[in-house]
């Protein structure tokens, strides 16, 4: 399937989450725009403002003169400051007009996926970048300091609780040399969701190394299976693979790691060839840790003609560690 179809379709599988951002972006653009004509009504010369607000009606009638003493306002905020506003709002319109285009990124061959990931999150994060400024300015409390500024770039580990609840969607292209996972679990956080569209060739279980109680993580190359991370309140991360590739979910709830992780699909061979920069040897590291991961755990027999003990199930710390001693008699 064209790498093109798989990102519509992902785009297409995520469209909840994507409109409740942008309907948020709309809204908050909307509540600097008010702020705006506010200010621009309290530079109006009082008594034609107050002449405007009286209507038709007044003229004749009542002594606007006299009256305008009582009822003018004054601009609360100098020119800098309202120019300041007047760029976050921009900022917010650019985000709400460009629509899917911020939600996809490419990795470039070579390249590094994570960095890729916190770029095209921080373009998009700028609506968070955007509301802080607007605070900062009404408050008075001077803006964060920031590398960049936070109108064209504010990344991840700058967001705060709430901002990571509001987590843009995310879907990158890249080819499968470059499925280098291992630094990504720390965006997996609030209700952050990303998208992996992957080229062949492709290492076969890359994703092994995301799963966690509380995320989402998905190898599939049916599009369908992303109905899962979009249903998730959580964070989570999908993969879609090149055919021949594991195909595993893993969703949190449950008290075990089996009760979580369905195993679709693993190849009959672990690789051979090394993609890049990841070895064969980790890539069949991979392929071993999610096939340990969905073998059912033993437990350990009796020795020295002891009775088995009777007593409560096992958690799952308890049965890692039965698995363990097992497998170090094999």
């Amino acid at each position: 399937m064209p790498s093109d179809d798989r990102i519509a379709q992902a785009l297409k599988a995520l469209a909840r989450s994507r409109e409740s951002f942008l309907s948020s972006v709309a809204m908050s653009a909307e509540e600097v725009r008010g702020i705006l004509e506010r200010e621009a009504h309290a530079e109006q010369d009082p008594k034609e403002k107050l002449s405007q607000e009286l209507g038709p009606f007044a003229a004749g009638r009542i002594d606007v003169d006299r009256l305008v003493s009582f009822a003018s306002g004054k601009a609360t905020l100098d020119r800098a400051k309202r120019d300041r506003i007047h760029e976050a709002y921009d900022a917010l319109v650019g985000l709400r007009k460009a629509g899917d285009e911020v939600f996809t990124a490419r990795c470039e061959l070579d390249g590094y996926l994570r960095g890729t990931i916190v770029r095209a999150l921080a373009r998009v994060g700028s609506a968070f970048g955007a509301a802080r400024v607007v605070e900062a300015v009404l408050t008075g409390i001077p803006e964060a300091e920031v590398v960049d500024d936070p109108l064209s770039a504010f990344p991840p580990a700058r967001w705060n609780r709430a901002e990571k609840a509001w987590a843009p969607p995310l879907v990158v292209e890249l080819e499968g040399q470059d499925l280098r996972v291992a630094s990504l679990g720390e965006l997996l956080d609030g209700s952050q969701k990303i998208v992996l569209v992957v080229n062949e060739p492709a290492p076969p279980a890359s994703l092994v190394r995301l799963i966690t109680p509380g995320v989402v993580v998905i190898q599939t190359d049916d599009p369908a299976d992303l109905a899962v991370l979009e249903s998730a309140a959580g964070p989570g991360i999908a993969a879609l693979m090149p055919a021949g590739a594991a195909k595993f979910i893993h969703v949190p709830g449950g008290n075990t790691l089996g009760q979580r992780l369905e195993v679709k699909s693993l190849p009959e061979k672990e690789p051979r060839r090394g993609l890049g920069a990841i070895s064969a040897f980790q890539q069949a590291e991979e392929l071993r840790q999610l096939a340990s991961l969905s073998a059912p755990v033993e437990m350990v027999a009796p020795r020295n003609g002891d009775k088995p003990q009777e007593g409560t199930a096992m958690d799952e710390a308890g049965q890692l560690a039965a698995w363990l001693i097992h497998q170090a008699k094999v």
